[in-house]
């Protein structure tokens, strides 16, 4: 079976709210651990990252079941770092704030499952703390400070996508036609813009039309 116990507070937390009266959680089913399985029969998926790590999972388990792939998204993240014996070195919060562009990091895993009428993408916008430990054992980026945990502070909103078509509406209407990824990124889905396009591109929602010196141009998809 396939699963990963080492699990955040964060995504325990979203595991059990998403368990209804009747659910179950941590449900084994054709070889693979389900995050919830609730009382209708629907799946719930918590992926925090890496949404191509469970595309077999998810391929698998679509052919006869209805999944809701849950993804927060932090609108607030408060870091608290302290050091090897627990003393508190820093509160602070982070200058940077997830939006809805932000699932597309994680949609270019999955993309050829987006169409599938089974399959609902919601991405949950939270206020979360995040522990850091800074003992030397954490990666180079953060310069040996590790990630212990996160915890959900509040949930503020939650959006749900089934099917291209909501995919697509995310399409700023402000954009001009033909349109670049710069242009993407200026009308709201700043550095996101490029696996935005590239996602919407595979699943044919946008159409590559050409070039305006290096820069692909794309014109939105007529609707079928």
């Amino acid at each position: 079976m396939i699963n990963t116990y080492n699990e955040t507070s964060l995504h325990e937390t979203l595991k059990h709210s998403y368990c209804d009266h009747g659910g179950a959680v941590e449900v084994p089913l054709d070889g693979v651990i389900c995050d919830v399985i609730r009382s209708d029969g629907k799946i719930v998926e918590v992926q925090t990252s890496g949404f191509g790590q469970i595309k077999k999972k998810l391929e698998n388990l679509l052919l006869v079941n209805k999944i809701e792939l849950v993804h927060p998204i932090a609108v607030n993240l408060i870091i608290e770092t302290y050091s090897a014996d627990r003393t508190l070195i820093s509160r602070r919060k982070s200058p940077k704030h997830g939006n809805v562009f932000q699932l597309f990091n994680e949609l270019t895993g999955i993309y050829t499952l987006l169409s599938h009428p089974n399959l609902t993408v919601t991405g949950v916008f939270t206020d979360v703390s995040e522990t850091r430990i800074q003992d030397g054992t954490g990666s180079w980026r953060r310069k040996g400070v590790r990630i212990e945990n996160r915890k959900l502070i509040t949930i503020h909103e939650k959006r749900s996508f089934s099917g291209l078509d909501d995919f697509k509406a995310l399409i700023p209407d402000t954009l001009p036609s033909p349109f670049t990824v710069s242009d993407l990124k200026k009308a709201g889905a700043g550095k996101h813009a490029g696996k935005m396009a590239w996602v919407l591109r595979k699943c044919g929602c946008i159409i590559h039309t050409g070039k305006r010196g290096n820069a692909f141009l794309y014109e939105v998809s007529p609707d079928k």
